[in-house]
């Protein structure tokens, strides 16, 4: 049976019903018009996002794989930074000791006719094989036209000469001798593998070099936000141009910390060039050693005007275009074809990006005099090691060795002999057949200060070649101004001995 309802009942109902809402956010003013600079912001952020969307139908995502033999499974390899950490796949268990990483990594087309992409050397560096995802969808493999680690620039080709070209682009390569401090830039690529990812921010500085990422080169430095993954992307001015090539990040956590570094867009684009014409890249050659950079100190012992910077010489192999040109051990240079040297960094990056046979006017000083030598360029062949690295080990040593028979500058010194210092001479890795070597430091002592260490060979004593300890002795101290040449395992370096 059927309840009935009463009509006083169904009344409240219906009243209750017409008298309570579900909540509503307040309408907004849409009479209400922005100020100027709001409108401004606006425009700002309309043409960023107009530039991003253009600019990634140039941006191609890099798949990489390849075989690593021999390696422990929980070791880290150096393939690993661009894709944010390892991702290995099961080994084949017929060939023990042996695993397969897979990553990605960025990069953007400069020729889509031909189907030419540019990425970091170090994203293609020993992989087996190469994928591509374009913007439009479509995947397709690559190859290496050519790679040139020392200014981490590669250039890969699509295989197929069909692929499919909708919706692509390539982007318009500018130049980064025109980029200032402080512009708005863009970053695009694939962090952590998230496909064309965009993010935006400005120039903080610009001719990065030393930064010891590649022997070759300055960098554009951006806070734009770059993580692994996003190397060998393009970085864009608001014009749309490439102005860099994203490359590395300065980050104790392997993520963004605001500090990004960019190939400029010049040396990418002439290092591609010769990638793609040649397949290699040739190089200028001097045939100078550098020592360390000048510091006030070494440029007063040296007799230099106030403020001087340049490349100090440690050795001019023989043979080479220096030798040929004048140039000794002990000069600073200053200039390359009227462009000023502030460093050895700066010497190494213009001589070698010059093309082999260049003709160059270096300046230089010598004995506190400017002199100048015009110099054709070899071709540079195999580099050098520059012997560094090794500190903390010989102070280690000083530290345990044993005071005693110290002449007035702190030094227990023996004229080099390749019979009687033998295990010296391998210890030290030596090169030099004469000089006097450094036995023992008086950690309390001038010397010390100065940065000589035991092995170090001193070579020259106010440019006069030491014979015997007897010489450095008599030159100590007869000078207000001492400065020493020495070699330290293979390297050749100046120390100012204060008195």
């Amino acid at each position: 049976m059927i309840p009935r309802i009463s009509s006083t009942l169904l009344l409240s109902a219906a009243m209750l019903s017409s008298t309570v809402h579900a909540y509503e956010f307040p309408a907004a003013d849409v009479n209400r018009k922005p100020s100027e600079n709001v409108q401004l912001l606006q425009k700002i952020s309309s043409g960023v996002a107009e530039l991003s969307q253009d600019a990634s139908k140039g941006v191609a995502l890099i798949s990489i794989s390849k075989i690593i033999k021999g390696r422990p499974y929980y070791e880290m390899d150096p393939f690993d930074f661009f894709f944010g950490g390892p991702r290995y796949r099961q080994p084949d268990p017929s060939e023990p000791g042996q695993k397969q990483a897979a990553g990605v990594g960025s990069g953007f087309i400069i020729d889509l006719e031909k189907g030419y992409i540019v990425t970091n050397n170090h994203v293609v560096e020993g992989a087996d094989e190469i994928d591509l995802k374009l913007s439009n969808g479509e995947t397709y493999e690559a190859k290496v036209l050519g790679k040139d680690p020392n200014t981490d620039v590669a250039v890969v080709q699509i295989k197929d000469p069909k692929f499919n070209r909708k919706n692509l682009a390539q982007l318009p390569i500018g130049s980064s001798d025109n980029v200032k401090v402080g512009e708005f830039v863009i970053a695009l690529g694939a962090p952590f593998g998230l496909e064309f990812s965009q993010s935006f921010g400005a120039v903080s500085a610009t001719s990065r070099g030393s930064l010891g990422i590649t022997a070759l080169g300055n960098f554009i430095q951006t806070d734009a936000a770059i993580n692994p993954g996003n190397s060998g992307g393009p970085l864009l001015d608001m014009n749309g141009y490439v102005i860099g090539m994203n490359s590395a990040i300065f980050s104790k956590s392997g993520s963004s910390a605001g500090i990004g570094f960019a190939v400029p867009s010049n040396l990418v684009k002439e290092v591609a060039l010769q990638l793609i014409n040649k397949g290699k890249v040739a190089r200028g050659y001097l045939g100078v050693g550098l020592a360390q950079d000048l510091d006030d100190e070494l440029a007063t012992a040296m007799n230099l005007p106030k403020g001087t910077k340049g490349a100090l010489v440690g050795k001019v192999e023989k043979g080479t275009p220096a030798a040929k040109g004048g140039l000794e051990s002990g000069d600073v240079i200053v200039e390359v074809n009227g462009r000023s040297i502030h460093s050895g960094q700066e010497l190494s990056n213009n001589v070698g990006l010059m093309q082999p046979g260049s003709k160059v006017t270096v300046g230089y000083f010598r004995a506190g005099a400017k002199k100048t030598a015009d110099i054709s360029l070899g071709t540079y062949q195999v580099a050098r090691a520059d012997g560094q690295g090794q500190e903390g080990e010989e102070d280690g040593q000083e530290q345990g060795a044993a005071k005693g028979n110290f002449n007035n500058s702190g030094l227990k010194l023996e004229t080099l002999s390749r019979q009687k210092h033998g295990q010296f001479i391998q210890q030290y890795g030596i090169e030099s057949a004469r000089g006097l070597l450094v036995l023992e430091v008086d950690p309390n002592s001038k010397a010390r200060a100065s940065g000589i260490r035991p092995g170090d060979v001193l070579l020259k004593i106010n440019n006069v070649e030491l014979k015997s300890v007897k010489d450095f002795n008599a030159a100590y101290a007869g000078s207000s101004k001492v400065l020493v040449q020495l070699e330290r395992r293979g390297s050749f370096l100046f120390a100012s001995l204060r008195k």
